[in-house]
Parts: C-alpha cells; sequence; structure tokens
C-alpha cells in the first residue's frame, strides 16, 4: 500500500481543473452570439439595401408615369398611389411619396423607416424627376468647307 499525501483544498479540484470535458460546448456558446450578429446582420443589410433598390425604382417609375401617361398618373396622388404600388414594399404606401412639378420636370421622392432584425430604424429616401416636355435638339447646318483659291 502507498500512502497518499493530502494537497490543501477540496480533494479532486487539481483533477477538476485538469478535465477538459465540455471545453468545446464553452467554446460554442462564447462565439454564437458574435457569429448570430454577424449572419443576422448581413441578411438585415441585404434586406435594405434590397428595400432601397425596390422604392429608387418606384419613385423613377412614378417620375415617368407622372410626365408621360396623365391617364394613369394625371394628379399627385395618382402618380403617388402608382409609385407605391410599384415599390411592392410592406408599410410604404402613396403618404410616403411626395409628387411636385420642378424645373426638371415631375419631381417624386420618397422616404421609408426601414426597421430591421439586427439594424436601428434607418431612413431610406429616393428622389427622381422626369422631364414633362421633349426638347428637340436641332441639328446645325452642316459645316461648308470653302477653299481659298
Amino acid at each position: 500500500m502507498t500512502a497518499r499525501a493530502h494537497t490543501a483544498g477540496a480533494p479532486g479540484l487539481a483533477a477538476f481543473a485538469r478535465n477538459c470535458d465540455g471545453a468545446v460546448a464553452v467554446e460554442f456558446v462564447v462565439m454564437l452570439f458574435p457569429m448570430l450578429l454577424l449572419v443576422l446582420g448581413t441578411f438585415d443589410t441585404g434586406f435594405a439595401l434590397l428595400t432601397e433598390t425596390r422604392i429608387t425604382f418606384a419613385v423613377e417609375a412614378a417620375a415617368k408615369c407622372g410626365a408621360v401617361n396623365t391617364t394613369l398618373c394625371g394628379s399627385p396622388t395618382e402618380t403617388a398611389a402608382y409609385g407605391a404600388s410599384a415599390a411592392g414594399v410592406p408599410g410604404l404606401n402613396a403618404s410616403g411619396f411626395v409628387v411636385t412639378t420642378a424645373a426638371c420636370g415631375i419631381n417624386v421622392t420618397a422616404s421609408y423607416p426601414y426597421a430591421g432584425m439586427i439594424l436601428p430604424v434607418v431612413t431610406l429616401t429616393a428622389g427622381a424627376c422626369y422631364p414633362t416636355e421633349v426638347t428637340s435638339v436641332t441639328s446645325a447646318a452642316a459645316p461648308t468647307v470653302t477653299t481659298a483659291q
């Protein structure tokens, strides 16, 4: 029989400190939150960019409709409603569009408060102006070439 020397402290504390069972689970839990933030933040940023693209397209389409198609978009209210339907963004209705007549033609702007999963509320805005009348480009007469004789 061999005699064991008792160490100070609880018997098995040294064995517990050397035990590595469950270390991978602890590392996984530590890394889970930052990885979820990264993945969800990437998706959220992508959705925000998609929403901004949809709003930009809708503003351009509404400005063109207001300038060209007076039967469908005869008034600013109809133009704003057309823009809201073209956007296809939930929560963006005609009240988010402002239609004015400017020097450049029909000017349409829209704003939308985007609230994502991770991102704070960001106001997305877009604007477009479409000319109401087509200006014709007059071609200059062909230059005459004279030769000195």
